[in-house]
Parts: C-alpha cells; sequence; structure tokens
C-alpha cells in the first residue's frame, strides 16, 4: 500500500511541481524524486507558510526591509543626479541650455534650478513691476516648496535669448500636461499659478516666438488653474462637495481662510487677464466676484512687505479701468456722463488713499496714468453734449495725463528695461497711442500744431527707441534676437508710419474721416504686427482713445 504524504507535507520538488507526493518504504524520501534521481528534500508545511504570512512582526520585517532597500535605491539615484549637477554649471545670464537638458521630463521635480544670483535678481530688480509675490524664504525653500516657480524664475532672468526659448518649452509642456493630462492628485496646485504668473509677465514668450496667441492662451492656463483651485470664490461649505483640484499646497477644504498667497495670487491673475483682454479680443475679462473683494481687503490689512500695498493699489486701480471696458462695450444705452463723473471721483479717491511716499513708486505711477486715459474712451460718446470748454478742458488733461507718464517712464535707468513686466509696457503704449492721436485730432477746439510743440511723439518715440537700443547693448550678445531687439525693430517700423501720417496731417489738413479711417487702417495694421502687445494697440488702445478722433473703432 503506498504512503501518500498528508496534505501540506509533501517534499519541495512534488509541492513545487503540484504531484502526489509518495514516501518510499525505506523511508529515504519519495518515490517521484527516487524515479528522477533528485535530492529529495522536505518542504515548508502549509500551516507554518500561513503563519509566518500573518505573523506581524514577519510582516513589518519584510516591509521594513523593502523600505530600506527603496531608501537605498533613491539615495544612490539622488547621489547620481547631485553628481552630474554638479559638473553641470547652472544655467545663468552667461551659460545657454543644453539639449538633454532640453528634453527633461516634465514631472513635478525639476532638473533645473534658480540660482541665488537669479533669485536676487527677480526680487531686487523685477518683481517691482508686478508685485503679486513674497518669497520670504531662501532658494532652497523655492525649490523644495515651489519648483515650477523656480523654474520660472530661472527663464525669466536669463539673458540668454536661446535658454529662455528652450526654458519656455519647457515650461508650457509642463503646464499643458499637468492642467490637461495628469491624473496625479495636486498636479494642478498654487505653485503652477504662481509659475504661470510669472512666465505671462517677463517672458515675452509671444515676441521671443512671434506668436501673436501665445499671450492669451498662457493667460487662458493661468485662469483655468484659479478656477479649479476656486481661488476665486470662498472655500466650499459644504461636505458633500468633491474636493476637485485642492491637495496640500491649496487651502484644504477643512480650513476655514484662505493663505494669503492664495489671495495675492487670484487679485493678480484678475489684473493680468484685465490688461490681457483689453487687447486680445478672444480672451473674455476675468469676472470681478465678492469673494475677491475679501481677498483685496485681506491683504490690505494683512500686508506682510511693501509690494502687497502696492499690489492692492494697482487693484482697486485696475477694477477701475475695467468698469470702463465694461460701459463703453455694452449695447444698452447709459447715462454716460453720470458713469464718466462716477468713476472719476472713485480713482481720485484712490489716489488721495495712495501715501505721497508710495505714489513715486513706478508701477503706482503708471497704474493711476493708465485708468486716467482708460476714462477718456467715455467721452467721444457724449462729445455732442459736451460745451467746447469742456472737451477742450479734457483733451488737455489727456494731454498732460500722457506726457505726465513718458516722463515718468523715461525715468527709468535703460539697465531696468530688462526687467519691466508685461503690464507696465502695456501701460507705457497706451500713453503713445494717446499721444499719436491727439496729434491727428480733428475738432475745432484742438490745435495739434501747439499740441506738438508740447510734446512731440515722434521724439517720444526716438528717444524710446534709443533707450531699448541701450538696453539691449546692456543685456550682452547672448540677449540677441530677444524682446528688446523685437521691439526695436517694430517701434522704428510704427515711428515711420507715424511720421508719414503726421506729414500727411499737416498738407492736407484733413477733416473728413474717410480719409482718417484709411490712414488708420494701415496704422492698424503695423501696430498689430508689433508683437509685444499684438492687438493690444489697436483692440484695446485705440478703442480707450476713440473719442480723440471721432472714429468707431
Amino acid at each position: 500500500m503506498t504512503r501518500t504524504q498528508l496534505y501540506g507535507r509533501a517534499c519541495l520538488q512534488c509541492s513545487k511541481s503540484k504531484c502526489k507526493c509518495i514516501s518510499r518504504p525505506d523511508g529515504q524520501g519519495c518515490e517521484r524524486c527516487y524515479r528522477m534521481n533528485r535530492s529529495c528534500q522536505p518542504g515548508t508545511s502549509t500551516r507554518t507558510l500561513h503563519a509566518q504570512r500573518n505573523n506581524t512582526v514577519a510582516r513589518i520585517s519584510q516591509l521594513e526591509g523593502k523600505i530600506d532597500s527603496l531608501v537605498f535605491q533613491l539615495g544612490a539615484r539622488d547621489s547620481n543626479a547631485s553628481s552630474e549637477t554638479s559638473q553641470r554649471p547652472a544655467i545663468s545670464s552667461s551659460s545657454s541650455l543644453s539639449g538633454e537638458a532640453a528634453s527633461a521630463s516634465a514631472s513635478t521635480s525639476y532638473v533645473f534650478e534658480c540660482s541665488p544670483e537669479s533669485l536676487h535678481i527677480f526680487q531686487d530688480q523685477m518683481l517691482k513691476y508686478f508685485p503679486f509675490l513674497h518669497i520670504p524664504r531662501d532658494v532652497q525653500w523655492l525649490h523644495q516648496e515651489r519648483p515650477f516657480l523656480s523654474l520660472c524664475i530661472m527663464m525669466v532672468t536669463s539673458r540668454s535669448t536661446q535658454t529662455k526659448i528652450e526654458l519656455g518649452e519647457k515650461i508650457r509642456k509642463i503646464a499643458t500636461e499637468r492642467i490637461y493630462l495628469s491624473t496625479e492628485p495636486g498636479a494642478v496646485n498654487i505653485d503652477l499659478l504662481l509659475g504661470l504668473l510669472t512666465f505671462i509677465a517677463w517672458a515675452h514668450d509671444h515676441l521671443l516666438h512671434n506668436c501673436a496667441g501665445s499671450l492669451s492662451r498662457a493667460t487662458q492656463l493661468a485662469m483655468t488653474v484659479v478656477f479649479d483651485l476656486r481661488l476665486n470664490k470662498p472655500l466650499p461649505e459644504d461636505s458633500n462637495m468633491l474636493p476637485v483640484g485642492v491637495d496640500r499646497t491649496c487651502a484644504s477644504l477643512n480650513v476655514a481662510t484662505r493663505t494669503l498667497e492664495e489671495r495675492r495670487a487670484v487679485l493678480a491673475c484678475f489684473l493680468m487677464n484685465s490688461i490681457v483682454s483689453s487687447y486680445l479680443a478672444q480672451l473674455d475679462p476675468m469676472q470681478w466676484t465678492p469673494h475677491m473683494d475679501e481677498c483685496l481687503e485681506f491683504l490690505t490689512q494683512n500686508a506682510e512687505s511693501p509690494h502687497d500695498e502696492v499690489l492692492a493699489h494697482q487693484i482697486r486701480l485696475q477694477r477701475i479701468a475695467s468698469e470702463m471696458e465694461n460701459i463703453r462695450s455694452s449695447s444698452e444705452p447709459v447715462p454716460l456722463a453720470f458713469y464718466l463723473a462716477a468713476l472719476r471721483r472713485k480713482v481720485n479717491e484712490v489716489k488721495e488713499g495712495i501715501s505721497p511716499e508710495l505714489r513715486q513708486n513706478g508701477i503706482i505711477g503708471a497704474s493711476i496714468y493708465y485708468t486716467e486715459l482708460s476714462l477718456f474712451g467715455l467721452i467721444r460718446n457724449i462729445k455732442e453734449d459736451l460745451p467746447d470748454l469742456q472737451r477742450l478742458d479734457a483733451l488737455h488733461g489727456c494731454l498732460h495725463t500722457a506726457k505726465s507718464a513718458i516722463d515718468r517712464f523715461f525715468e527709468i535707468p535703460v539697465v531696468e528695461y530688462y526687467g519691466i513686466s508685461f503690464p507696465f509696457f502695456g501701460y507705457l503704449a497706451r500713453s503713445i497711442v494717446v499721444l499719436f492721436r491727439l496729434s491727428i485730432l480733428n475738432d475745432p477746439v484742438w490745435d495739434t500744431g501747439l499740441m506738438r510743440s508740447t510734446v512731440d511723439v515722434l521724439q517720444v518715440m526716438d528717444r524710446l527707441i534709443s533707450n531699448l537700443q541701450q538696453a539691449r547693448a546692456a543685456a550682452g550678445e547672448e540677449a540677441a534676437g530677444g524682446h528688446l531687439d523685437s521691439s526695436t525693430r517694430k517701434f522704428r517700423l510704427i515711428r515711420s508710419t507715424c511720421a508719414a501720417k503726421l506729414a500727411e496731417h499737416e498738407q492736407k489738413n484733413r477733416t473728413a474721416f474717410q480719409t482718417a479711417r484709411e490712414n488708420d487702417l494701415q496704422l492698424n495694421s503695423l501696430l498689430l504686427d508689433y508683437g509685444l502687445l499684438d492687438e493690444s494697440l489697436t483692440s484695446g488702445l485705440l478703442e480707450g482713445t476713440q473719442f480723440l478722433d471721432g472714429l468707431l473703432w
């Protein structure tokens, strides 16, 4: 009679082969191992295996072993990465991006980190032209907590055009993948929003690629992040709502208030969107919400740095300019004279709340001038109801504001032009267009000859072109082909066209608006080609000054 082993007692070879294990009569192994001339070794009991698997201490020991192995592997990988990084110089104003670096994976851990020098340049030379950030900690904190922002700061502070182009491509890829393709929780966070705002303000990507739509697309990405994180709304109190898009970097649903960083970010996104949407027709303006009112008040009462006070005043002024845009674009008849007076009072109230010392701040002054010039856009629609003296007073006020804005801009050292933000250049562009429109204005009460003797728009552009050339020279040869070169070329072309139109105006003393419209259409074509603001100089800036020549833009 064969002696079959009990269940769970089969030898090791039979157990592996899942065969019946029959012990030999002499007790020397099993029949199968003897027949196959193999060493018969006793197997592990099934009960023993189950006991080992259910043994908590054994399981913990196994897990600890796996963790130790993973930590060792990660440490080895980080060590290799550190050695490679130390051998490869950091990208700065005098270096370029390697091909291997450009193809690095777009993940939350980036190969490139801005240097302390880059962060210092950003904080001291650039942030004052769009003060939406407060970075109280050192560069290590920035790398660990805000890696995407760190990458964007590295890009905008680089003087190398090639580096800016390659890093810009990487930034666009990372942002698009994290917003639209990534399924990882926390892929869309405050770090992504701050980096995008930095990119929009200082990358001048639309100039580097001569692509008019890149500015609006980047702004739309920033708005998508705001809406995804619900930064424009109060934190939901309903526990049944799903916390989509909220992660540890954003305010938790269990937290009662937003962080100051988040409040700054949503206000800055509103400001950027308002300016860009007034320039580009394909971008709808971001709507102001009651929660953003709360954010603005909170920022005013809990400022962490002088930049916070500047940003708060800038937002208030931009809101007035946005109200003016909404009124002018309204299809329903409104009492324009009433609104004009009300908006002027609002501007004066904001100005009265700004200390004399803070009024000397460049971005504050530019914001005031920009808003005041925007208000003049309403005058065209009530021109018939304004007496001559009031219309003349309004035109002189426009001239004085535009001239003051230009004078304040030229107080900026040319070496700082490289760090000027997109919104600041937008403020300047509106002033230049207003001066040109005043130079060719056909109005019985307006003396264009006297106006040009007060301030000559051609001389203004000559000086601006000269300053741009000096700024480009100060940036070094590695900045060749960058946004300063592009701006210089475009302004030269605009200057040439404006000179021809002014000469034609003096010769013909034209009074009919059909001739003016034909000339304006030619100028508009050139202004649209100016990549710094793309459509801004026609759809936004000229809309803001349409009363000056009686044309409907």
